[in-house]
């Protein structure tokens, strides 16, 4: 299974720590999606780390993620795209071309080692189904069909290189761990439309979409650094 790969002590630990630093105390500020051009430089202190960790060859997506639930089968695409369209249409075009990237990269930033659950579901050789919505709510395995289950691990890294279906299972002692956060970036080798006039979104949801006003998604330029 080549197109799986797993790293152990990606970052030295004064870089993880100022990470991990980072991410809790501007929690908020952080945008849900994220757009690096190769043509641009550095803005902040998580694009510096993903240059550090892969070059300048590629754009790339990244985001941040702290949490404690499941999250559903998808396979990473131009999703923000489809969640644009889908609250202003109120459904999901099929038709719509799915964007795909080179790869993905799921590295754990802070991991309580006394956490229980929250583990990362591969299905290897279960590629994107034409036609489908990319975060499927709907999407159920066949029973017996291969399954990689990888407990988190803080520090290191997961990355695969197919749209392969992949989902998280929720953290079974939220009573004890806090946090599980989680930092992704993808690698394109070309740009989005999502992202051609803007680089930096929060998630569009009903209580916060105004057609009146619809850029109110698209987050402030995003500069912190260490």
């Amino acid at each position: 299974m080549n197109h799986i790969q797993y790293a152990k002590n990606v970052l030295d630990s004064h870089r993880l720590d100022d990470l991990k630093s980072l991410i809790k105390n501007h929690w908020r500020e952080i945008p849900d999606y994220n757009f690096c051009r190769n043509t641009e430089d550095s803005e902040n202190y998580m694009e510096e780390i993903i240059r550090e960790l892969i070059g300048k060859e590629h754009h790339v997506e990244w985001w941040v993620r702290d949490t404690l639930e499941e999250t559903l089968w998808h396979v990473d695409a131009n999703e923000l795209e489809e969640k644009i369209y889908h609250m202003k249409y109120g459904l999901i075009d099929p038709k719509i071309p799915k964007e795909f990237p080179l790869n993905t990269h799921v590295f754990y930033v802070e991991i309580d080692p006394k956490m229980e659950g929250g583990e990362l579901l591969i299905l290897p050789h279960n590629t994107y189904v034409e036609g489908r919505p990319i975060v499927d709510d709907s999407y159920k395995p066949i029973e017996r069909q291969n399954l990689i289950t990888i407990k988190p691990i803080e520090n290191h890294m997961v990355i695969w290189d197919k749209p392969i279906y992949h989902a998280t299972n929720r953290v079974k002692n939220p009573d004890i761990i806090k946090h599980r956060i989680s930092f992704m970036f993808s690698s394109w080798d070309f740009i989005p439309k999502v992202y051609k006039d803007h680089k930096h979104w929060n998630s569009p949801l009903p209580f916060t979409w105004d057609w009146n006003d619809k850029y109110n998604v698209k987050a402030k330029e995003f500069k912190l650094t260490i």
